[in-house]
Parts: C-alpha cells; sequence; structure tokens
C-alpha cells in the first residue's frame, strides 16, 4: 500500500492523500503523477459537503441538519457549507459556532442538501442532491426541475425513498408532521364549533407555529383537556370520536397530542355505539388500519401481500362502515395509485346530508345540533387527489383550512389564489421568476380570511406540517440522517453510477433517482407515469 502525504509546498498547492491509485500534485500548470492505477478514483469521499437555502416559502424554516449535527461532522474532517439565511428555525451564528462556512457560493461541494425541492436556477451541473423531490409519482409541478436534473447530470437522493429491508422510511419528518397537524386540526376545530354556535373548550389551542416547542403545545391541549373532563363540552354536539389512519410515525405523533386530551381507544367496531351513548367529559379514538376497510373484491378478504402488489383489486368499506360515525378524521396513509380511495365525492355527499347529523342529543334554542357528525378531516398525508378525492389541492399554514361543501364542490376559501398568481399551484419554474414573486404577493394582500361558517366539512391538509416545529423537526430527521450521511459522502456525481453503487447500502442506493443524466432503472417507470398523464389531459 502506497500513501503520499504531500504537505503545503507553495501557495496554490492542493494535495490528496489516496491508497492504491493515482496521487496528483498540483501547482500552478504543472501536473506531477505520482504512482500507477487506474485514471479515475470512483471510492474517495466527498471532503466538501453543503446546506442549501430553503425557497419554497416563507414558512420553511427546516434545515436537514442542525448545527449539533454539523458539529460532529466537522469533527469527522468533513468541510461544511452552509448558505446564509435569516429565515431559517436555527441562526446562521450558530452553524458557524459549530465550524460551517457561511456562503452563498456551493460549487465547491460535491454534496448539497437540503429539504424541499430546489429551483431550477439553484441546481449545479454533476453535483450529488439529496433532498424531497416528489417526483415519484410523476407530479406535474416537479417535472422541469426533474428535466434540469437530469440535463446537468446531477445525482439525486430522494429521502423519501430510503427505505429498510421491510420497505420502512428511515429517514422521515414522519413525528413532527402528525403533532403539529394535530394541534392545527384541534384549533380549527374550536373555531369550526364556534361557527356553528358553540363555544368549546378547544378555541384554547392555537396553530402549531404560536408555540415555542411541541411541550407549550402539549401544555395548551391538557389544559383543554382539562375542560373537557370538568363536563364543560356543550351536550348537543354529542360524543366526540377521532379516527387515525394508519399506523405509521404520522399516525403515532398525531396519537402523541391527542392522548393529552381525556381519552378512550375503542375497536372500530365500537364507533356506532360510542356515538349513540358515550360520554361528552372524554374523546373517543380509534386506529384503522388495512385490515379493518379493505377487502378483496372476489373473496372479501385481506391479504397485505396481494394488496402491496394489486391494489386494483381491492375496494374500501370505510364509508359505509365506520365513516358514518367519525367526528373527526386524522388520515396519514400512503395512497398508491390505483389503490381504492378512503373517501371519494359521493361519500362525502352522503356524509354532509342532513340524515347524518348526531341522534339522541339534547338540542333547543341557542343549542342547535351539528348538521353532520363528521366536523373536520386532517388529511396529513397532504397528497391531492390521493385518498381522499375531495382534496385537489393542499392548504398552508397561512390558509391552514378550507371548508369543502361536497354539494355544489366548492372549496371556501379558494387556496390556489392565495398560492399563485396563475390560478394553480405554483411551479418550481414559476418561482425562478421575479415575475413571479411581485404578482404573488399582489395576489395575497388582502387575500380573503379563512371561512368556517357555512356549510360544508372543514378540512387541514398542510404539505410542510413539520414547519410548524422547525427546530424539533430539523433534530429529530438530522438523527435519522447522520447514520447515512457518510455513506452520500462518497457520492461522485462525475462518476457512472454502476461503478459507485456498491459503495452504498441498499437504503441508500435504492434512493438514487437520477444519475449521469438518466433516471436509475428502479424509477425508469416515471417517464412512462408522466406519459400517461400527459396522454390523459390531452385527452380531457
Amino acid at each position: 500500500m502506497w500513501t503520499v502525504r504531500l504537505e503545503q509546498l507553495a501557495r496554490g498547492t492542493t494535495f490528496l492523500t489516496q491508497h492504491h491509485h493515482n496521487t496528483w500534485l498540483q501547482h500552478g500548470s504543472s501536473t506531477l503523477r505520482l504512482l500507477c492505477g487506474v485514471s479515475r478514483n470512483s471510492s474517495r469521499d466527498c471532503s466538501v459537503m453543503a446546506i442549501r437555502r430553503e425557497d419554497g416559502g416563507q414558512w420553511e424554516r427546516r434545515a436537514p441538519l442542525s448545527p449539533a449535527h454539523v458539529k460532529k461532522i466537522v469533527r469527522k474532517g468533513v468541510k461544511v457549507l452552509v448558505q446564509p439565511s435569516n429565515r431559517r428555525a436555527y441562526p446562521m451564528q450558530e452553524y458557524e459556532k459549530a465550524g460551517a462556512v457561511i456562503t452563498e457560493d456551493l460549487s465547491e461541494a460535491c454534496l448539497i442538501m437540503g429539504v424541499k425541492q430546489v429551483p431550477i436556477s439553484g441546481l449545479l451541473p454533476e453535483k450529488t442532491y439529496a433532498f424531497f423531490s416528489h417526483t415519484i409519482k410523476a407530479q406535474e409541478a416537479n417535472m422541469a426541475m426533474l428535466d434540469t436534473i437530469l440535463d446537468r447530470k446531477i445525482r439525486l437522493i430522494d429521502f423519501e425513498k430510503m427505505t429498510d429491508e421491510r420497505g420502512k422510511r428511515v429517514v422521515k419528518f414522519g413525528r413532527f408532521s402528525g403533532a403539529p397537524g394535530m394541534i392545527n386540526i384541534l384549533h380549527g376545530m374550536g373555531l369550526r364549533f364556534l361557527a356553528l354556535g358553540h363555544h368549546t373548550p378547544f378555541m384554547h389551542i392555537a396553530q402549531s407555529h404560536n408555540y415555542r416547542n411541541s411541550e407549550m403545545a402539549r401544555q395548551a391541549v391538557r389544559d383543554c383537556g382539562y375542560e373537557i373532563a370538568l363536563g364543560l363540552m356543550p351536550q348537543s354536539i354529542g360524543p366526540l370520536t377521532f379516527v387515525f389512519t394508519g399506523s405509521g410515525n404520522v399516525s403515532q405523533g398525531a396519537q402523541e397530542i391527542f392522548n393529552e386530551l381525556p381519552h378512550e381507544y375503542i375497536h372500530p367496531e365500537d364507533l356506532k355505539e360510542v356515538c349513540e351513548t358515550g360520554d361528552t367529559s372524554r374523546c373517543y379514538a380509534t386506529v384503522l388500519s388495512r385490515k379493518h376497510h379493505l377487502k378483496n373484491k372476489d373473496t372479501g378478504v385481506f391479504s397485505a401481500e396481494e394488496y402491496d402488489t394489486h391494489p386494483e383489486r381491492y375496494i374500501s368499506t370505510f364509508a359505509q362502515e365506520y365513516a358514518p360515525y367519525v367526528s373527526c378524521l386524522v388520515n396519514g396513509i400512503y395512497w398508491p395509485p390505483n389503490a381504492p380511495r378512503l373517501l371519494t365525492f359521493s361519500d362525502l355527499q352522503h356524509l354532509l346530508s342532513p340524515d347524518m347529523a348526531p341522534k339522541h342529543v339534547p338540542e333547543g334554542p341557542g343549542m342547535p345540533r351539528l348538521p353532520h357528525r363528521l366536523v373536520a378531516v386532517c388529511d396529513i398525508s397532504a397528497d391531492p387527489g390521493g385518498s381522499l378525492e375531495f382534496m385537489t389541492e393542499c392548504t398552508s399554514i397561512d390558509v391552514p383550512f378550507i371548508l369543502y361543501d361536497a354539494e355544489h364542490h366548492i372549496l371556501r376559501p379558494r387556496t390556489s389564489s392565495l398560492i399563485t398568481p396563475y390560478g394553480r399551484p405554483a411551479t418550481l419554474a414559476d418561482q425562478d421568476s421575479s415575475e413571479y414573486m411581485s404578482r404573488r404577493l399582489k395576489t395575497n394582500r388582502g387575500g380573503p380570511p379563512t371561512c368556517f361558517a357555512g356549510d360544508g366539512v372543514l378540512v387541514c391538509s398542510i404539505d410542510n406540517f413539520p414547519a410548524q416545529l422547525p427546530r424539533e423537526a430539523t433534530d429529530y430527521f438530522g438523527n435519522l440522517l447522520i447514520p447515512y450521511l457518510w455513506q452520500m459522502l462518497k457520492s461522485r456525481a462525475d462518476v457512472p453510477f454502476e461503478e459507485q453503487e456498491k459503495l452504498f447500502s441498499p437504503t441508500v442506493r435504492g434512493a438514487v433517482i437520477a444519475s449521469n443524466g438518466r433516471l436509475t432503472p428502479r424509477f425508469e417507470y416515471i417517464s412512462d407515469l408522466r406519459a400517461q398523464k400527459q396522454k390523459k389531459q390531452a385527452k380531457a
């Protein structure tokens, strides 16, 4: 084994230390080649990484790594560049104190990390990028970004596709999607109940971002729960039932907040009875898994293995068996294409009809009965057109709630007019333009307030819930990411992926969507899915 270590010989000299392969000494225009070996070292670790500035919206204050994580990385001999941003929850001074270099120019880094999608102007050629790209379903808004990634021969690692041998995601914000989502919907229910004529203890819960941390939010929920336990909920509302779909981190995070209320977990089959005989001094909840509502169209039996490979063979009985007895639906499931929906347009029309008003509750002047049992939906999955068909667009932290009137298919207020001046969700290409920003500001100024009065169900479906608890979300995410970071530092986008893939574990290797100007084999389906969508749009 040969090792060559060349110290600073003159100004402008750079040196590399490596084993078995070429070592080069560069000084001015002269190049000295030492040793014999292959012309390119595909296993050399990257010694410079970067954390880019998030530019997806004013509320995006997260980062993939905290200053504490950066300190550990720097101690390992890796140079960390951080783009300046006063919007991050962790200030630049803390990153600098941890050893990072604050700089706008990230060209020195070979690994660049972020949280959300990257504007086209921010994509540097032949670099490795790691972030949530939201491209795996051929999402139209992000296809221009993906095209640029391919054109510039960028290697893209998508955090969403980093999974273990069981297919479970290992790097995620899940718990910090569920917690703020639950806090928000409790806040929204307080305002919705008030609009329907009822003061409730939920009025004292604020939106998640109004709390310094999750513990402060929990205390507010506990205080609310204390009043519920004292019997201060209006009797004419009837027992409140919460249904959590899914059992992953998103659902667990939401349940952690719910558990601060006086509560009782029940079997899904007991929802109907609780609605008739339950106690208003507590809240009832059930966790609905796939086996409860998914059935094979022919056999009526659920098989997880079959469903994962052939979801089109199944139907959901949620709308008929459980939804009529739900006050608040907290949806945290992943919805694959061709799978049955949890609720369709027609399902919701039925659920919001006068026939679905709570029964067996006292009512009278000043004590109105609810127009229907389903009061609120918290769609933490934030998947437009997914498991909830009526969820055609996400809400935002600025405009967190909408009322969906199923009878007339109306969303009030329409969030698109606030998200983009073009009458549709903004693409990354839009966000790159100065025209977009100026028009967006004009559009947002004096926009309509969130509406809690009127017909419909209250819906909250913010696509960046963790941004409301940004410090804790960053800490949590970074702790999960760090074990895989050292592998990512081996990535060199200018080297064919085939030469490097053995350097990565299946978790990292399986998350590489694009490299060297093309989609990796596992994600070539994106091109086909994209073509199908374009063909469908052309026919419409």
